[in-house]
């Protein structure tokens, strides 16, 4: 409902972009609120290829090797034969998915997408592999591919979206996407002053708007014309599960309604097309404006299509069946112990040869690789838990929300458009995502498995939202973080006393945790924060012990109160004030979780929950 509120309010303030009830005329004014406003963000333009955008690389993680996290995510092992313990090491993402590309995207996004991926979505990672072909054959290629391509599934008859396009979900979409965690990877489409007021150390002037979003869309994998890109619905299909199509989880999985997937979708379409350059022409071949009429595929193209793709490599890294069984790559690469890091025609040459794909890289990216390939005997070696972490964090840009031992977390830009859900002032501990320094030492390893992979949260507070990146990803992290931070084991619980328990967590005479801590259904007596009956589910003892001593050495800057400050207890009349006796005991009184009856002071009946109930689960 927040979301739904903040969208309603939006749609009344007339100087943001693309707002004019009447569609005909929307991208036209659109693209002029946002020119005049300064809101308007130079979208990477086609005809402009730029490295790919891998912020963590640069973090200066230590014992990280900038090049291996680049030969997995350029897929060189796809063509270079590498053996099963460097391909291990490596752990190369699947590639998207082909096999339903025809029932998503619109031809003319796919030719243009063959005919020059670098330009089409500069920073991209896919390769130009027809760069040696004449204008003629690249064409004929072009034209061959797509056919092939759309030849696997045919597109699903055109459907209207439900409720259609209007206001209410663009306004909805807008907030969503600058507010649910779009834009801790994605440039924004507006600064976030205009759209949050309270947010922190936005600036406002004309001049440093246009800078701060210039600079983030430097740092952000471009977003095309999505309007072009999909058929109609495909946009809100996609988000609803990237990981169907793209199971790399590279783009993950924000946990969307029905309602919420429609409405990021018109907001998109809207905008992405407002802000393209040059703008798309019109669609004139056989698929029709709607998008959902059939193409009709030549079969003979479609077999030369399907030779094209197997021949130029394409199967290598996109696995897609023919006849009944994989499509092999006919590709006749270098294998893995041949390659030469400074070869004058490979594909890190700056004039790569005829057999050579075309990538576009930054030089720090190919002296990185470079490096690597140099010390390739070091990846025969099986990486340990803290590379593996360190690894899966830079790969899915983890970082871009989570710090972890310093590094990362969300640049001073982007933090402006992470807000609090509600009211309640709860400083950054309320809007931005907790660190992950120690997490393994801190979490239990099946509570880190859930919100990997099972959606668990506990601060329905924070506006943006956990992202789903696929047990394939991410599972092996529930027990790499333990092993990594010391947290293998389960630690000796000392004896508590329940009831003495209960009495320091209630008002009457103990700490008042309920005075700010949810206890189940009950909200608190105050603000609604996490979840007491879930704390020893979620948490391993000794992180618990040493953070209840002293909470800001384990959460700078929280707004727990140091209950037990020098180790002596602030509430002296329960176990003699011992500090070590009191702890336990609170630890044994939430170890029942719901089955406990209530701390002193709260109500005995429940009332409205702060958030829906799938919020706790």
């Amino acid at each position: 409902m927040s979301v739904l509120r903040s969208a309603a309010n939006l749609a009344r303030v007339r100087e943001c972009p693309g707002q004019h009830p009447r569609p005909p005329r929307c991208r036209r004014l659109a693209a002029r609120a946002l020119a005049v406003l300064g809101c308007a963000l130079p979208l990477a333009l086609a005809g402009e290829p730029r490295p790919p955008v891998f912020p963590a690389l640069e973090l200066g993680w230590e014992n990280f090797d900038p090049g291996e996290r680049l030969l997995a995510e350029l897929h060189c092992t796809a063509c270079h034969e590498a053996g099963s313990a460097v391909t291990g090491r490596l752990r190369p993402p699947p590639a998207p998915q082909l096999l339903t590309a025809g029932a998503r995207l619109r031809p003319d996004f796919l030719r243009a997408w063959l005919a020059s991926p670098l330009t089409t979505m500069p920073g991209t990672t896919m390769p130009d592999v027809l760069g040696v072909l004449s204008p003629a054959a690249r064409a004929e290629a072009v034209e061959d591919l797509t056919h092939f391509l759309l030849a696997l599934a045919p597109p699903p008859a055109a459907t209207p979206p439900p409720g259609g396009g209007g206001e209410l979900a663009f306004q909805q979409g807008r907030v969503l996407y600058h507010q649910s965690g779009c834009v801790a990877c994605h440039a924004p489409f507006e600064p976030a002053a205009r759209l949050f007021p309270h947010s922190v150390g936005a600036p406002t002037d004309p001049e440093g708007l246009r800078y701060a979003l210039a600079r983030l869309q430097d740092t952000s994998p471009a977003l095309p014309d999505l309007a072009a890109k999909y058929r109609p619905g495909a946009l809100a299909a996609f988000l609803a599960n990237p990981l169907e199509s793209r199971p790399a989880g590279r783009m993950p999985s924000l946990n969307l309604t029905a309602a919420e997937t429609h409405a990021l979708a018109t907001y998109l379409n809207r905008v992405t097309a407002a802000t393209a350059e040059p703008p798309a022409p019109p669609r004139a071949h056989p698929e029709g404006p709607a998008g959902g009429e059939p193409f009709p595929v030549d079969p003979e193209r479609a077999r030369r299509g399907q030779r094209l793709f197997a021949e130029v490599g394409c199967a290598a890294c996109h696995a897609v069946e023919a006849d009944g069984a994989p499509l092999p790559s006919r590709l006749r690469a270098p294998e893995w112990s041949a390659l030469r890091a400074d070869s004058p025609t490979g594909c890190l040459a700056p004039e790569p040869g005829p057999r050579a794909a075309r990538y576009v890289l930054s030089a720090a990216q190919r002296t990185a690789l470079r490096d690597t390939l140099q010390r390739r005997e070091n990846l025969l070696q099986p990486p340990g838990p803290a590379q593996r972490v360190t690894h899966t964090l830079v790969a899915l840009n983890c970082t871009a929300c989570h710090a972890r031992d310093g590094l990362g977390g969300p640049s001073p830009s982007r933090a402006d458009y992470f807000t609090t859900l509600g009211e309640a002032d709860l400083g950054d501990e309320g809007r931005l995502p907790p660190h992950l320094s120690s997490v393994g030492y801190k979490l239990r390893p099946d509570w880190l498995g859930q919100v990997l992979t099972n959606r668990a949260v506990v601060r329905p507070y924070l506006a943006v939202r956990m992202p789903q990146y696929g047990a394939a990803q991410v599972a092996h992290l529930a027990l790499d973080f333990p092993a990594s931070d010391g947290g293998e084991g389960d630690p000796a619980v000392p004896a508590g006393e329940f009831e003495a328990g209960r009495q320091l967590a209630g008002v009457e005479g103990g700490y008042g945790c309920i005075q700010c801590h949810r206890w189940g259904p009950y909200p608190a007596l105050g603000v609604s924060v996490m979840d007491l009956t879930r704390m020893t589910a979620r948490l391993r003892w000794p992180w618990f012990h040493a953070y209840l001593l002293d909470p800001p050495s384990l959460r700078p800057g929280t707004r727990m109160p140091a209950f037990w400050p020098d180790g002596r207890a602030t509430v002296p009349n329960l176990l003699e004030g011992d500090a070590e006796r009191q702890i336990a005991a609170l630890w044994a009184y939430l170890a029942r979780g719901t089955n406990a009856p209530l701390p002193p002071g709260l109500l005995t009946a429940p009332r409205a929950p702060a958030a829906s109930p799938e919020d706790y689960e």
